[in-house]
């Protein structure tokens, strides 16, 4: 726990030093302004969950990224990975304190464009599961990366399709495809906080997460120690 913890204090600091936290202040400021002038109509909620979703899995992904790549270019890894810590550890770290900034941030819009009354439950497991898997397959994504232009057509890649839920929730289209994508756990956990949802995508939606993240923080510790050029 010390080192987890330890770690947990470092990437704090290095997000601060890099600006990633001013960055993630900026973005929400902007967002609240587009929520608090949003019109009051029967799409209010959908434009809302529409909105706050796409802030941790865009910014998720790009921020850990764009940590990593600077991290390397300090030779900050380098010297990482020759002190006893685990390379779990570092993963869990930087997931742990992405997502959390991506929550803070979330519930931040969420009370300009809407108010205290919701689901806090299924909006914090939302947010949160969806943030962490974002982060570690932005890990996973950018460790052979040699460029952040590299690794934005490593993001889009990902984000694309991901975003096909959006489809069924905008009536678009009515398919169980998309329930194969993680990305429609945690959409239907979001609209959960504001809006009916039936009680087995809730279950569908906590256990396809719970099983994603799982999976992909496996693949980035993976990467990092066989594949990640660091």
């Amino acid at each position: 726990m010390q080192k987890i913890a330890i770690a947990i204090q470092w990437d704090f600091l290095r997000q601060f030093r890099y600006n990633i936290l001013y960055a993630a202040l900026l973005v929400t400021v902007i967002y609240i302004l587009i929520l608090l002038n949003l019109p009051e109509n029967s799409y209010r909620e959908k434009i809302l969950v529409f909105l706050i979703f796409n802030d941790p899995a865009a910014l998720g992904m790009l921020f850990a990224g764009s940590l990593f790549l600077f991290e390397r270019s300090e030779n900050t890894l380098q010297a990482l990975w020759v002190t006893p810590l685990p390379h779990r550890y570092y993963v869990a770290s930087k997931t742990l304190t992405l997502t959390l900034v991506a929550v803070l941030s979330s519930l931040a819009m969420a009370f300009a464009g809407y108010g205290w009354d919701f689901q806090y439950f299924y909006f914090i497991s939302g947010i949160g599961l969806t943030a962490s898997l974002y982060t570690l397959l932005g890990i996973a994504a950018v460790a052979s990366c040699r460029n952040f232009n590299q690794y934005l057509l490593r993001v889009a890649g990902i984000l694309l399709p991901t975003s096909l839920p959006f489809l069924n929730f905008f009536g678009v289209t009515d398919t169980l495809w998309w329930y194969l994508l993680p990305s429609q756990g945690g959409l239907l956990l979001l609209e959960a906080a504001f809006l009916p949802v039936d009680g087995w995508r809730i279950a569908y939606s906590l256990l396809y997460l719970g099983m994603w993240n799982a999976g992909a923080f496996w693949l980035a510790v993976y990467i990092l120690k066989e594949r990640g050029k660091v």
